[in-house]
């Protein structure tokens, strides 16, 4: 796990500044080790009469090095810590963001939020504790140098006892280390159960059976998640008490042993006595942060495994280019044989639509319809261009749209689908005219319900026929040449859907918007130019009455 620490501070920059640290805490640890010094020799004077100032002096200033070094060691280190979590985030959020909709769609949601968010707080809290451990390693060193010079005896015998016993406490920690990623693994589990609670709320309290079966199912998880935890704590109860043996033992073996086997001065045994209960806490601060070391490194290996997922999943498929070139006008819009698949880990086709054959004209409105499953809502993210077609053209006025102008055709759309999101303010828009976005809220029968502050909504905890009105709102303001709306107007009253059809759709195509929606309202099919039916896949110009 620790290679893991180093591997990811190294993907994170080079090492020079944490050599500077290291230097930093060797200065910390040998004046720690020398205030051990001072104190033992100026003990040998305490009788006396008068202050030792010689030894007083050494003291102050061996005190002031040591918590001035110390401090700039941990500070330093913590905000380098912060600075690297803050990139990782940043990166990895620009990575999900530049990824394409295939990409998203695979990754698991709770996986994401806990590795930026649960994963990223340890490393983030592990910094402080890892650097004091550093340096309690560093000033150990030093305090067995010091142990050295007063007896040599002393000093290998405790030598080879801490060989022993690190031997059989490093063995023990292997089995914390599978632990720590079972843990990891059942949390994950955990999270995933949490968020299906969350999300399925509407449809769990409607459905008793599935309630209580899902609940079953949680209990199960968060008991098996609570074993492991158990588990877990006890094995660090175990790793504090290695800690405490081992202590014991060393001051056993100084106390009762050393002196039967070489000569020593009681006041030698004194010193070395003093030497190691001086070590307590360093020793202590080791020993306990091995387990942090070792989940630290479970943490950076899960937020590497994530960026890994993400490039890899990247390379297979083609990279957008960001277009310089805004396309700012167009006359018609052609798929040409498209065709799109979603396929499975095996390679094989799960599911398909095309060979699509679609003209769009500007300024038209064109309705599609079809049955739950049969292609709709695939359909349009192709055509928007979140997926690229499995074959196949998309052309704008004839050019072909590829990887160095899709975006600049994306900017073409403004979308409203089906599991649209809903955003508290006009990301991408300035100057906006605040009469205006006031006019709409009036319009749309919202301002009652939020109001435009600041440049944000005060409020978006609406009705789901509300925010679609709001998201609306948002859509009218982005002026883009083409609206897609996927089922707007399900969730309407009568009044506001035949509003939505007779009125919004006459105003932005009289403003010479293109429309394309996909709609169940056969009664309002007259206001398309054209309507077509998509089923199993495949998409034909609808013939029924309109």
């Amino acid at each position: 796990m620790v290679d893991e620490l180093i591997n990811f501070l190294k993907r994170e920059g080079d090492l020079s500044f944490w050599k500077h640290i290291i230097f930093i805490s060797i200065v910390s640890g040998i004046a720690d080790a020398g205030i051990l010094a001072v104190i033992n020799s100026a003990s040998a004077t305490a009788t006396q009469e008068g202050l030792n100032y010689r030894f007083f002096a050494i003291f102050i200033v061996l005190c002031l090095i040591f918590f001035l070094t110390k401090r700039y060691a941990l500070k330093h280190a913590s905000n380098k810590v912060e600075i690297i979590i803050q990139n990782s985030r940043d990166r990895i959020s620009k990575k999900i963001i530049n990824s394409e909709l295939v990409t998203m769609e695979g990754l698991d949601e709770s996986s994401v939020f806990t590795r930026l968010t649960r994963d990223t707080a340890i490393i983030s809290q592990a910094s402080f504790r890892i650097t004091g451990a550093a340096q309690a390693i560093i000033m150990i060193f030093f305090a067995m140098i010091y142990i050295l010079t007063i007896s040599q005896i002393a000093f290998f015998v405790i030598i080879l006892t801490s060989i022993i016993i690190s031997a059989t406490y490093f063995s023990f920690a292997k089995e914390f280390n599978a632990r720590l990623v079972e843990v990891d693994g059942v949390e994950e589990g955990f999270m995933r159960s949490l968020n299906s609670i969350i999300h399925g709320f509407k449809e769990l309290k409607i459905n008793s059976l599935k309630r209580r079966k899902l609940l079953e199912n949680h209990d199960s998880i968060l008991s098996e998640l609570t074993i492991s935890k158990i588990k877990i704590s006890d094995l660090f109860v175990i790793a504090m008490m290695y800690a405490d043996a081992f202590l014991y033992t060393l001051l056993a073996l100084i106390v009762f042993i050393i002196p039967h086997l070489s000569p020593m001065e009681s006041g030698t045994v004194i010193k070395i006595t003093a030497a190691m209960l001086f070590l307590i806490g360093p020793f202590e601060m080791v020993i306990s942060i091995i387990p942090m070391v070792s989940r630290t490194g479970v943490a950076v290996k899960n937020i590497h495994e994530l960026e890994i997922s993400l490039d890899s999943a990247s390379t297979k498929v083609a990279s957008i280019k960001e277009s310089s070139e805004p396309i700012e006008e167009f006359n018609h819009i052609k798929l040409k044989n498209t065709e799109f698949s979603y396929m499975g880990d095996d390679g094989d086709k799960l599911f398909s639509i095309g060979p699509i054959d679609l003209d769009i004209k500007q300024g038209e409105t064109i309705f599609i319809i079809g049955g739950n499953g049969s292609g709709k809502s695939t359909l349009v993210k192709m055509l928007l261009g979140l997926y690229t077609p499995s074959k196949g053209e998309i052309m704008v006025d004839d050019e072909i749209i590829d990887n160095y102008n899709y975006q600049a055709y994306r900017d073409l759309f403004s979308i409203i689908l089906g599991d649209f999101y809903l955003f508290d303010r006009f990301y991408g828009l300035e100057n906006i005219d605040r009469k205006l976005v006031n006019k709409l809220l009036v319009e749309m029968e919202l301002n009652d319900k939020t109001k435009f502050i600041d440049g944000k909504f005060t409020n978006i905890n609406l009705s789901t026929g509300q925010k679609k009105r709001l998201a609306l709102i948002l859509s009218i303001l982005e002026d883009k040449q083409i609206y897609v709306f996927d089922e707007w107007a399900a969730d309407q009253d009568p009044e506001f859907r035949r509003y939505f059809y007779h009125t919004i759709l006459k105003k932005l195509k009289d403003d010479g918007k293109t429309i394309i929606a996909v709609t169940h309202d056969d009664a309002y099919f007259d206001v398309a130019d054209r309507v077509y039916k998509i089923d199993y896949g495949q998409m034909s110009q609808y013939k029924g009455k309109i």
